[in-house]
């Protein structure tokens, strides 16, 4: 089996659709679709063109996925990093999104392991195994890494949520991060990831400019559409976001 791996698009539609374009240039087996998929500008759309890869699309659920749902259950309530996301940003993208949507969404996985051609087992899993909103950092301590996978029998596992793509080795085991479909940080283009037999950290060339107005244009109301639209526009410093996350790995006990 030959997989492409595609993270954190977070409804940036034509961000998507370019990947797409080179994901099946690439001729994969199977798309995992690992986590934080919908919620952005346009989350109904998103939803729809991933559906529509069928049998291809292996789906792992998100912390925003799970957001998303509760939202349009009126259950949601911010974690984490999510409590910066206020409840009106997934009030407004839960509105937009169907039941079946949210069924499915509800539904999803925390991981999904597949055997892949060179590599073996491989765990897919958007946060860790054992928390979709975790934070794992390429410099978070190796300690953090074996707490987080120690009881994982895969010796290679990809992970998304921190939109920075890495690949390093923790205590033997590979970790691998494909960075952002949809709001990239550190860089520009659309970032995904190629597994079989080797690895390759792979990125999209789109328009950006044109990507960012056209958000704008169909969600004026989003709550953020301004950070959003802007980070398309220009990625954010993964400087910055590092820092970010070493907060919230404090808070998670990750870091010491």
């Amino acid at each position: 089996m030959r997989v492409a791996v595609l993270a954190d698009i977070h409804g940036n539609l034509p961000a998507l659709e370019a990947v797409l374009r080179d994901v099946d240039a690439a001729g994969v087996d199977a798309i995992v679709l690992n986590g934080d998929l919908a919620d952005g500008p346009m989350p109904g759309p998103a939803l729809d063109r991933l559906a529509a890869l069928g049998d291809r699309g292996i789906w792992v659920r998100g912390n925003s996925d799970r957001d998303l749902a509760a939202a349009l259950d009126g259950t949601f309530q911010p974690s984490g990093l999510d409590a910066n996301a206020p409840a009106e940003h997934y009030a407004w993208c839960a509105a937009r999104i169907s039941q079946a949507h949210r069924g499915r969404l509800a539904a999803l996985p925390l991981t999904v392991t597949l055997d892949i051609d060179g590599l073996g087992p491989v765990t897919f899993c958007h946060g860790t195994p054992r928390d979709d909103n975790e934070f794992i950092c390429v410099d978070s301590p190796v300690g953090h890494y074996q707490a987080a996978f120690g009881g994982l029998a895969a010796q290679t596992v990809v992970l998304g949520h921190t939109h920075m793509p890495f690949d390093r080795l923790a205590d033997t085991r590979r970790v691998i991060n494909p960075g952002s479909v949809g709001m990239p940080y550190g860089h520009t283009g659309a970032a995904w990831a190629l597994l079989g037999p080797d690895v390759v950290l792979r990125r999209t060339w789109y328009d950006t400019q044109a990507a960012a107005a056209a958000m704008q244009a169909s969600a004026p109301d989003l709550p953020g559409i301004e950070f959003t639209a802007g980070n398309v526009r220009a990625s954010a410093s993964d400087v910055d976001a590092l820092a970010a996350f070493a907060g919230a790995e404090r808070e998670q006990g990750g870091r010491g």
